[in-house]
Order: C-alpha cells, then sequence, then structure tokens
C-alpha cells in the first residue's frame, strides 16, 4: 500500500518537540507549531507576522543576520546557534537548523532548544578553571589572567603587582584541629583577600596553603605596601573552629611589574622566593624581590 506522507506532514509538525517556523524573505514569521509556544513562550497569534529578529537576543543579532544571508545567498544550509528572549524574559540558547525554499521564497527552520547543555558547558569549564574548596582561580586560570594583565600593562605601561601568600600554622592546624578546620581557614582566608581587593585585582589558589593576588589597581610601591597592611589585618583577624582560637598568620613576597620583567610563571616565582625571606624573618610581613635574595640553606634564591 502506498502512502502519501504529506498527508501527515501536518500532524508531525505538531507533534515535534523541537520548534519549527516557516519565515519569509523580509524575516516575518508566517508559521509556528506548539514546540514554538513551549520554548520561547509565545503563541501562534503572538509570533505570527512579527520579526523574527525581535525575539533575537540584541548582542546576537549580527550574526543572526550572517547566518541568514549565508543561507539565502550562498544557498548554504548551515546550523548556526544563537540565543532568544522568552516571552518571560528569560533567555535560551538555540541550535538552528534552516532551509530556503527558492521557490516559495521562504526559510524553514527548526530550533533545538541547547539552554540545558550550555549551562553544563559553562559549568564544566568553570570547574576547570577554579578551585573547588574556595572558588577562587586555580593555577592554570590564575596564570592566564596574569598573563592578560601584563600584556594590558605592556601596552598602556602601568604597575601590576604579584603577591605570594603563604599561610604560617596552617600545617599545626590541620595536625590539632583537623582537616575541617584546615578547610575553613583557607575559605576564610580567600573571603578574606577578597574583601580587601579591589574590582580590578584578583586572586587565586595554588594549592594547599598557597594564594597568588594579582594587584592591576595599583601606581606606586607605597600602594602595594598600603594593600598588603589591609591584607594582613583582614586575614590575622580571629577565627574560632570549635570553640577552639586558630593560631595562623601570612608571610607574603612582593614583585613589581614592569621593574621586574618577565611572563607570569617567572613573576609567580620571584614572588615565592620573596615569601620564603619574609617567612625566613619571622612571618606576618611582606618582603619585596629583588635579585639579591639569598636564603639560608636549600633555599638559595639569588
Amino acid at each position: 500500500m502506498n502512502i502519501d506522507t504529506s498527508d501527515y506532514l501536518s500532524d508531525i509538525i505538531e507533534l515535534l518537540l523541537d520548534a519549527v517556523c516557516v519565515v519569509d524573505a523580509k524575516g516575518t514569521l508566517l508559521f509556528t507549531n506548539p514546540a514554538f509556544e513551549t520554548i520561547f513562550g509565545y503563541a501562534p497569534e503572538e509570533a505570527i507576522n512579527r520579526n523574527m529578529l525581535d525575539f533575537v537576543y540584541p548582542e546576537d543579532r549580527a550574526k543572526t543576520i550572517n547566518a541568514i544571508n549565508q543561507i539565502v545567498v550562498n544557498d548554504q544550509h548551515p546550523r548556526f546557534e544563537n540565543r532568544w528572549v522568552r516571552k518571560d524574559g528569560r533567555v535560551v540558547h538555540v541550535l538552528w537548523s534552516v532551509y530556503w525554499s527558492k521557490e516559495k521564497q521562504v526559510r524553514v527552520a527548526i530550533a533545538y532548544d541547547i539552554t540545558e547543555q550550555k549551562k553544563l558547558e559553562q559549568k564544566l569549564i568553570y570547574m576547570a578553571g577554579h578551585d573547588p574548596l574556595t572558588d577562587l582561580p586555580n593555577r592554570s586560570f590564575l596564570t592566564t589572567q596574569l598573563e592578560e594583565s601584563l600584556s594590558i600593562a605592556n601596552t598602556i605601561s602601568t604597575v601590576i603587582a604579584v603577591l605570594f601568600i603563604d599561610i604560617d600554622g596552617f600545617k599545626q592546624v590541620n595536625d590539632i584541629h583537623g582537616h575541617g578546620a584546615g578547610d575553613k581557614l583557607l575559605k576564610t582566608i580567600a573571603m578574606r583577600i577578597r574583601h580587601v581587593l579591589k574590582n580590578e585585582d584578583s586572586v587565586g589558589r595554588l594549592g594547599g596553603d598557597e594564594f597568588v593576588v594579582i594587584l592591576n589597581s595599583i601606581k606606586h610601591k607605597r600602594d602595594v605596601i598600603e594593600m598588603v597592611d589591609e591584607l594582613i589585618t583582614e586575614i590575622c583577624q580571629p577565627l574560632i573552629y570549635n570553640d577552639a582560637e586558630l593560631i595562623y598568620s601570612p608571610s607574603i613576597g612582593a614583585v613589581l611589574f614592569p621593574e621586574h620583567y618577565g611572563d607570569a610563571e617567572y613573576l609567580i616565582q620571584c614572588a615565592d622566593k620573596a615569601m620564603y625571606k619574609a617567612k625566613y624573618e619571622g612571618g606576618n610581613r611582606m618582603v619585596f624581590y629583588n635579585d639579591g635574595i639569598k636564603l639560608p640553606g636549600a633555599k638559595n634564591t639569588g
């Protein structure tokens, strides 16, 4: 038995879970299926006769027009992504498959809602660049941030400081009070550092009890001294865990760019050397890096 599938086409379109729409050459919506309303929130009478671009997220309109031109002018059938704004104001990420009918001068488009997929991708990207305990950038992401800061500083001739912070007493906190206390200490210090920094500055956790701060907001060496004074005061505020006060203090090494010129890894290493000098001098202080820094024993940093 021969079946004319055209008899069932309209029913199939009605049953699809993906949005289907027909748009004329001027961009006017001529048809939408029920899934269109489910995904975008607009009933047929609210969408039909309106321009498709009215629904596109403003920042995505230019690339949407470019994709449409490829379809119409070059007779291509690419898939492309953009964002639409739902009737309730929420933003939907959409993957489009589009067919252009020269004969009827209309575009038939199918929209796949990929919002949840995008959220998952963004979450995975975020997790790959952040420390799960403190929610700070990890070493990889922080190094990228520092390279970007150095590039900007080179272009506009500004000063940057890199601070390397190590927490003296962290091992004892873990040994005496347990790893729960150590975790609380790290999370609290991360929060306190963030509280002191300006919007243009950033902080990351390298691992263990080591933090690196990028100061983009400074102009002079004295600005670093003032900022570090604030950091030490804030970090050393009392912290109670299970009715016991945790005993700790920071040792901080600082290096200035472009006074000491190099890439991100080099500057972090310089700040690390200065931090060990601060630790050797008793901790709870900052030491600026210089090429002559030397420490007794194995840690010779000259």
